[in-house]
């Protein structure tokens, strides 16, 4: 019977690890007062991973009443939009879109009380689970413990207006659903709603066909019934009028302001009823209008409060004194409609840049607080809160045009005001750290502040996340590192993050990583990063911090220390114009860090990319202070050509060359020696890869990627030759710079489709042999396949390679990686539902000669959590992988990405031939300590003692360093010491070396460092 070998493979960690969660709050403006003096604040956030809804108790000393913030609502994707009010028994009740049975969005409520408990339902009562979307929910108490709560709904033709009445134990008293509120022809959105002090409430809301947009009103009874007959028109009159608020008078009597649209501008008009519909103001009733004057101006937005003394106060943002920014202004009118105070309004606050956003709230003797958005202390993003309280009389209480109620660094917005037992709270949305937080602050009647200055932190949590192609992974010794782009501190730039990831899943740093530098105010993308033989890393990326782009390093100690200072270095003393595309790779045997980019530079006053690069070595750098350039060309043909680096592999520089005479496009490659000199026999401005003349007008040769081999380096490109369609194609080149395959290169999978997304399998064991996989453009659809090549060029699986997985979806970015012990695993983004468009991460096993180990035909699921799933990127530890992807669990109005990991074990296992050595047959174990020096101590258990042992230390271009042990051994554990010494016993050179113990059938492979 023939030897039959395959993999078993199965996931290691029984959840996904966060690399990178963010806490994404999202702050609706949901607060309430409480009967005991205190505030409750309901935000939604992704602290869990997806978006949940939470809430807080706060009192005016400053303590978060509940402790930990209570969970409202926790269900499978996303709850928000949060909307609160106090019931007539002393309770809250909150509405949410909840997204966890249809994508479209349903209406859920729960009830909690002052303790913090829920009393209805854990997940909520549905209020409308009806198909199609519903959105903007409004929601008022009746007067027996229960809420009306009103949505805008898309279950007709158009936007309606629906509506539920919940009792005090959350069961619907109306039709299941909901009932129509206003369902005419056309749409009906914007509204404001208020109890009609008799069990039931009055609703106006903005009537929108033809793009005209009126305002009507309806009074509803606590039994669904309308009480008028028809609708009440408050304004019909030309032109739009929106935006309406209202608010209630003693006596049955509500007041409604709006922006209105009849004459040039917006002006602010109001108006009156009674519980019968009844018009009770002269029509029309102008607050304040300046259009037909010379200088009018528009004023918009206005927000309106009933006073202790039945009057209304009305708030409005007013450009008449600066076109560019608004300035606010107020009003009080009576209930016998009387303007009472300056009949153009008072100015609450005319500061520099703009004021707006404002909310108020009354206060006990006629006046009001107001809180609003402002501008003045250098306009965004220095967005500050600011308020006011004005007397019955509309005095300020408090400061001219305003008090700074938070001021502190960055933008704080969207204020709420509440009155809780005489104290007034305002929170607010605050990124004073760079992310989003909720803050608070407490005043007496006496506007005597109770917090300290800036206020008090209710909740906050990093904002942000992970963006696509801006992360990588790296193995380590015994961990891997991962490195990506971080906009959590969006407002003061987007910073490099790292973190190191264990084997057992734990993490070592900081959690959601510690940044490369502390910040500069400058974003900072694209990092590249090398490990080297002592586990330490060095980073370069991309930074904004001087007038132009230009490249900045970091060496990272082993534990995560930086090196090269708190702000890392530049990577080079003069300033280009710019630079980009930033490489870096290690070459151990001679402990070099090799660096390449793209530097912008001038000749004559023109401008052209081209290839630059450095090596650093014991720290320093070996080819002067700005480097040195690698794609050279003669002075007279510098305007010809731009370089674009696209690959660095040690000492081997790979780029994109563009003829701006033929515009045309071709790849080459150089080798450069220690010193930064062209190695022998390269030529100086690089090989090209392909002779395929660039004369050509297809020769259209882009996005390389490259490989070592045991003879020098592989690289393969897209190409559009012949058809316009691109193909990879390949070059395997000798170290001394001579093409070895046909020097127009090789088209590695001739399908005659699109390719696109290959990914080489790099393991320096495997330099014998080239395996890549790529996706193939079906008709649209991507599916993935693999191919090997021998070093001669000669393919290994069939002409065209093998297909991963084929199916009528897409599937795309696969990444490739091979074990120690030779297997291979590929994962890969897999968009299975064509309907949603969510994409899952698979993954496959690939053996040596090409066949798979998966009994799906679509592969294994790696994630497939709710949401999109993105770009696996693979680092091998050994037998081990470590696998990470862009995640969206916390996307939902926009996409947010986080970053997951997960690991996948890997072993070789004989199927059918009981004379094949399982793996359980010897056991290698971690060589301890690990990094050494000079010694370190290799274990290892035997089990079967049939067949003779080896165990051999490599270096990392697979050459034999020495042989430990050779022969048959006893059954048990063994012991071996390995003094750093080769078999001529000439100490060895600091880096990563291989051990590998094999009884001649089967070998088990680790890793160990030499540091000196």
């Amino acid at each position: 019977m023939g030897l039959i070998i395959n993999l078993s493979a199965e996931l290691l960690w029984q959840e996904p690890i966060p690399i990178r969660q963010g806490v994404n709050i999202e702050w609706f403006r949901s607060g309430t007062q409480t009967a005991d003096g205190c505030a409750i604040y309901v935000w939604s956030d992704t602290k869990l991973g997806e978006r949940d809804l939470w809430a807080q108790k706060v009192d005016a000393q400053g303590n978060a009443v509940w402790g930990e913030p209570l969970l409202i609502d926790g269900k499978p994707d996303r709850q928000e939009d949060p909307v609160i009010t106090m019931t007539s028994d002393n309770n809250f009740v909150i509405a949410w879109i909840d997204f966890s049975d249809d994508l479209d969005g349903n209406v859920y409520a729960q009830k909690i009380n002052a303790q913090g408990q829920l009393l209805w339902q854990t997940g909520g009562v549905p209020v409308c689970t009806y198909p199609n979307v519903q959105i903007s929910l409004n929601m008022e108490s009746d007067n027996e413990g229960g809420v009306y709560i009103i949505w805008v709904d898309s279950r007709n033709p158009g936007k309606d207006l629906y509506g539920q009445h919940l009792n005090s134990s959350g069961a619907p008293l109306w039709q299941v659903n909901g009932i129509p509120i206003a369902n005419d022809i056309g749409d009906e959105v914007q509204n404001t709603m208020l109890p009609d002090g008799q069990g039931g409430f009055i609703i106006a809301y903005t009537y929108s066909f033809g793009g005209l947009e009126d305002i009507f009103a309806k009074r509803f009874l606590s039994n669904g019934t309308m009480a008028w007959q028809q609708p009440t028109i408050i304004s019909n009159a030309p032109g739009n009028q929106g935006k309406v608020r209202m608010a209630t008078l003693t006596n049955g009597e509500f007041v409604f302001v709006w922006e209105d649209q009849r004459n040039e501008d917006p002006d602010i008009y109001a108006q009156k009823i009674d519980l019968n519909g009844n018009i009770l103001w002269r029509d029309p009733f102008i607050v304040f209008g300046d259009s037909g004057t010379a200088n009018f101006a528009p004023q918009l937005n206005p927000r309106i409060v009933a006073t202790s003394d039945n009057a209304v106060i009305i708030v409005w943002e007013d450009k008449r004194l600066d076109n560019y920014a608004t300035d606010l202004f107020v009003q009080k009118i009576n209930a016998a409609g009387d303007l009472l105070w300056d009949v153009d309004g008072v100015p609450l606050c005319v500061a520099e840049f703009a004021q707006n956003e404002a909310r108020l709230t009354p206060d006990s003797n006629g006046g009001c607080y107001i809180v609003w958005d402002d501008l003045r202390n250098g306009d965004t993003p220095n967005d500050d809160i600011y308020g006011q309280h004005l007397s019955a009389t509309g005095t300020a209480l408090w400061e001219a045009n305003g008090r700074p109620i938070c001021n502190a660094p960055n933008q704080q917005n969207s204020a709420l005001v509440k009155v809780s037992n005489n104290m007034v709270f305002i929170n607010w949305m605050d990124m004073r750290n760079g992310s989003v937080g909720l803050y608070y602050q407490v005043y007496n009647s006496a506007g005597v502040a109770q917090l300290p200055e800036n206020g008090e932190l209710v909740f906050w949590g990093l904002s942000g996340d992970t963006p696509l192609n801006n992360y990588l992974i790296l193995p380590r010794s015994q961990d891997v590192v991962i490195i990506w782009q971080d906009t959590r501190f969006a407002n003061m730039g987007y910073q490099i993050f790292f973190q190191f990831l264990n084997s057992d899943g734990s993490i070592d740093l900081e959690p959601n990583g510690r940044p490369v530098t502390l910040s500069t105010g400058a974003n900072q993308s694209n990092p590249a990063a090398a490990v080297l033989s002592d586990d330490s890393i060095v980073l370069a990326w991309v930074d904004a911090r001087d007038e132009n782009p230009n490249i900045y390093l970091q060496h990272l100690d082993a534990n995560g220390n930086r090196l090269w200072g708190d702000y890392g270095i530049p990577l080079t003393e003069s300033i280009p114009i710019e630079q980009k595309n930033p490489r870096v790779s290690y070459k151990a045997d001679q402990n070099q860090v090799y660096i390449s980019w793209s530097n912008y530079e001038s000749h004559s006053g023109n401008l052209r990319f081209y290839v630059y690069g450095q090596m650093i070595q014991n720290e320093q750098k070996q080819w002067g202070p700005d480097g040195i350039k690698i794609s050279y060309y003669p002075e007279e043909e510098f305007l010809y050509h731009e370089c674009s680096q696209n690959e660095l592999k040690e000492n081997y520089f790979t780029w994109q060359d563009a003829n701006l005479i033929e515009f045309t496009q071709s790849i080459f490659t150089k080798k450069v020696d220690a010193n930064g000199q062209t190695a022998q026999g390269w030529p100086e401005s690089g090989l090209q890869v392909s002779t395929y003349p660039i004369t050509n007008w297809d020769c259209r040769q882009r996005f390389p990627v490259s490989t070592l081999t045991d003879e020098g380096i592989f690289v393969m490109w897209k190409d559009a030759r012949g058809d316009d369609i691109e193909n990879y194609y390949g070059q395997h080149i000798s170290s001394n710079g001579e093409r070895l395959w046909d020097p127009l290169g090789v088209n590695l999978a001739d399908y005659g489709r699109e390719q696109l997304n290959v990914s080489i399998a790099e393991n320096p064991l495997y330099r014998n042999e080239i395996v890549f996989a790529w996706t193939e453009n079906i008709a649209g659809m991507g599916d993935i396949l693999t191919q090997k090549y021998s070093l001669t060029g000669i393919p290994q699986w069939g002409d065209l390679g093998n297909y991963v997985v084929q199916k009528d979806s897409m599937q795309t970015s696969p990444y490739l990686a091979r074990f120690d012990n030779g297997g291979m695993v590929i994962a890969w983004t897999d968009y299975y539902n064509t309907i949603t468009e969510e994409s899952n991460i698979n993954y496959k096993y690939i053996k040596s000669d090409g066949t798979f180990v998966c009994d799906n035909p679509g592969g294994y699921v790696l994630c497939d959590a709710k949401k999109n799933q993105y770009n696996p990127m693979i680092a091998i530890v050994g037998n081990e992988a470590f696998a990470i992807w862009a995640d969206g669990i916390s996307s939902g109005k926009t996409e947010i990405l986080g970053l997951y990991a997960q690991k996948l074990s890997n072993e070789i296992v004989a199927l059918d031939d009981p004379t094949t050595p399982s793996i359980s047959q010897f056991k290698l174990i971690q060589n301890y300590p690990n990094p050494f020096n000079p010694s370190t101590n290799i274990k290892f258990t035997i089990n079967d003692i049939t067949n003779p042992y080896t165990l051999n230390i490599y270096n990392l271009k697979g050459q034999l360093v020495k042989t430990l042990v050779k022969g048959n051994l006893e059954k048990g554990t063994h012991n071996i010491l390995w003094d750093g010494t080769d078999s001529k016993g000439e100490t060895v050179s600091s880096g990563i070396y291989l051990y590998s113990l094999s009884n001649g059938k089967s070998n088990q492979i680790k890793r160990m460092v030499l540091m000196k």
